[in-house]
């Protein structure tokens, strides 16, 4: 019986507007490795993209789709997608990259434009080289970005199943703020955190649970450490609830006893940029409009040198390593907001010269009504 998050048309339906992308970029076969693609496209749910896989998609709608990975993964390819052409290969006897370049040229083989990722850690410069050198003939282009730009509006099914990520998020924060205390460890509230998700329900998220307190406050994206807490010390907290794959970001700070001076007065300033950013993701404006309304306020404070990265990006389905989306809120990036999109907003902070750093961010969805924050939590600096 299939074990898969969505009725098989809507598959199909994805597919299709796939495909529509492949017609009008003129591609006649286009070659995903992504997971997190492969997965929003047929259901597969496996790390098997450890090994080389590959989703072979020709432009024409009365051909099938073929998948090829490794044998081991065949029962869960069985039970969680709809794909009926499969090739498992045997990584005792088989080279992966022939058996998919085999596949490749089954039936009429490969002609015309064919894309290849050029941006996909899945797909390793020597297996593209390969496969450039087994068709010399074709016409190779990028298409990294085909399928996460056809996933950026999410249909409310989807959006619901990130709902449910961002409360399962919000609950495991306040599990951790309550664990706070002098003499705890990074690694115990990390251990926090996993243990409230898994209670929740969530899926193993694309990036662990990441604690770092005191000074190593200011690290950004360490890891938890075996660093006991003290009075006086910044804890941040950043995690991910899942649901289908769907992830839903949250992120807060904590401090043990009154805050200082300083600490207090950039947390309030962190909230009004955070608060402010929010605001600014209305449907039809440009995505970088949130990252403007948080510099107007942090330039003036002087924080702007402090600004650990860019404002948020487009979330949604994740594997490990990481669970962005290929839209990112910079002036670079030509994308507009529009009612279905799911995305972080994240003024993050770095002071290391202060020796403290703050984290405030969470999932944010687009309405034709204005923003709506996936997170119930308050926006406020915590106090232990």
């Amino acid at each position: 019986m299939l074990q898969m998050p969505f009725p098989i048309a809507t598959y199909r339906d994805r597919l299709v507007s796939v495909r529509r992308r492949m017609a009008d970029a003129g591609m006649d076969t286009m070659i995903i490795t992504m997971p997190d693609a492969i997965h929003w496209l047929t259901g597969v749910d496996s790390v098997g993209y450890l090994w080389p896989q590959a989703l072979i998609i020709p432009a024409a709608d009365d051909l099938e789709v073929r998948y090829v990975t490794r044998t081991t993964e065949a029962p869960g390819v069985d039970a969680c997608s709809w794909l009926s052409d499969r090739y498992f290969y045997d990584i005792v006897t088989e080279d992966p990259v022939d058996a998919i370049i085999g596949q490749l040229r089954r039936g009429a083989g490969l002609a015309g434009r064919v894309g290849l990722e050029d941006d996909a850690f899945t797909m390793l410069p020597s297996t593209a080289r390969r496969i450039r050198e087994a068709f010399r003939d074709v016409e190779f282009v990028d298409c990294s970005y085909t399928v996460p730009d056809a996933r950026l509006i999410k249909t409310e099914a989807e959006l619901a199943y990130q709902r449910r990520a961002a409360a399962m998020a919000d609950d495991a924060i306040e599990q951790v703020l309550a664990a706070i205390r002098p003499g705890i460890s990074e690694v115990e509230l990390a251990g926090v955190a996993a243990a409230a998700l898994g209670r929740a329900g969530s899926e193993h998220a694309a990036i662990p649970p990441m604690v770092v307190s005191g000074e190593r406050s200011a690290l950004v994206h360490c890891m938890a450490s075996r660093r006991t807490l003290s009075r006086g010390d910044v804890v941040c907290i950043e995690l991910a609830g899942v649901v289908h794959r769907y992830h839903a970001v949250t992120m807060r700070s904590a401090v043990i006893g009154a805050p200082t001076a300083r600490v207090r007065e950039v947390a309030a300033t962190l909230k009004e940029a955070h608060l402010a950013a929010i605001d600014a993701a209305v449907a039809g404006v440009p995505v970088y409009q949130p990252e403007a309304a948080a510099t107007a306020v942090l330039e003036p404070a002087g924080l702007m040198p402090n600004r650990c990265h860019r404002i948020g990006y487009s979330l949604g389905v994740a594997y490990p390593p990481g669970w962005l989306e290929p839209m990112m809120m910079v002036e670079e990036d030509p994308h507009v907001f529009v009612p279905g999109m799911s995305f972080t907003v994240e003024p993050n902070l770095h002071l290391p010269e202060d020796g403290f750093g703050l984290k405030l961010g969470e999932t944010v969805e687009c309405t034709a009504d204005g923003p709506v924050s996936m997170s119930r939590l308050s926006a406020d600096l915590h106090v232990v």
